[in-house]
């Protein structure tokens, strides 16, 4: 039989795993109908899940007789109630459950100025990845067959990390030298299906384009691309930290997935160059 595919916080990367799996059942699930994108196909179910909202939990009774369903994990941790996650998490797994996927966020790694890769251990060192933290622990320690993807800074199609602020030329909060780790759309839809897909994937996976790049080399370029002026950064007490470097080397290593856009001077400028068609 074939394995149903449950997507949990079904926004920009969820899209991009959906279509990747446009020839596959899948269920959408999100907080409410007007929290749904649209794209979906023929094989596409919608299911509507608030995981603060447990009288919304009845819902999911529509899967209670499907079999091998692998349940993707999407939900942004500002939007989860954690007195409460935990039971989600176990209804959840009155599911026959084949595999778990739960996105993550290589904020755990700290803003420690070092080389980091799925293996590293955590630093928490702020109270959202405090919050990240706890949540990957929760569904480690309770969801079926769970695996964490800490993925990087998303970007991709109408998603140019810093492009709003460069036009508007507003202040960059953050140390110019400070590092910033980034992974295109496609690369990490493509890294959770993979991750989905094997039999005994690791508990902790990091998808990065393996480049890391300094702040202000970054959005120095971005400028450039946009025409507008140079950059302005703040160096406040409040800025952040030179930050990790991470390594994906590991994680191909393990699971044969390879990322496509490694350059991001080349992504980006394609963007940019899209949005202006």
């Amino acid at each position: 039989m074939n394995s149903i595919n449950l997507i949990i916080g079904c926004g920009y990367l969820g899209q991009r795993l959906l279509a990747l799996l446009h020839d596959q059942h899948c269920w959408t699930a999100n907080r409410s109908e007007n929290s749904f994108i649209g794209n979906e196909t023929a094989n596409t179910h919608r299911l509507v899940i608030d995981i603060n909202n447990e009288s919304s939990w009845r819902n999911i009774n529509a899967l209670s007789e499907k079999q091998d369903i692998i349940i993707y994990f999407m939900v942004p941790p500002s939007k989860i109630d954690l007195t409460i996650f935990s039971d989600f998490i176990k209804r959840l797994n009155q599911l026959d459950i084949k595999r778990s996927v739960i996105i993550s966020s290589t904020v755990v790694y700290g803003n420690v100025d070092r080389i980091v890769d799925a293996d590293s251990e955590v630093i928490i060192d702020s109270e959202r990845a405090k919050r990240q933290y706890q949540i990957e622990q929760d569904c480690l320690d309770n969801m079926e067959s769970g695996s964490v993807i800490r993925l990087a800074g998303l970007y991709g199609p109408d998603r140019v990390i810093g492009r709003s602020g460069i036009i508007n030329n507003e202040i960059i909060n953050g140390e110019p030298e400070g590092w910033l780790n980034l992974i295109h759309v496609e690369d990490a839809a493509q890294l959770v299906k993979r991750i989905s897909e094997m039999d005994k994937p690791e508990s902790i996976e990091l998808g990065c384009d393996g480049n890391p790049i300094k702040r202000r080399e970054y959005y120095s370029f971005l400028a450039e691309q946009l025409n507008q002026a140079p950059p302005k950064f703040s160096h406040d007490s409040n800025a952040r930290g030179l930050g990790r470097r991470c390594d994906n080397s590991i994680t191909i290593s393990r699971s044969g997935w390879q990322p496509m856009h490694v350059d991001f001077r080349k992504a980006v400028s394609n963007l940019i160059k899209e949005n202006e068609d």
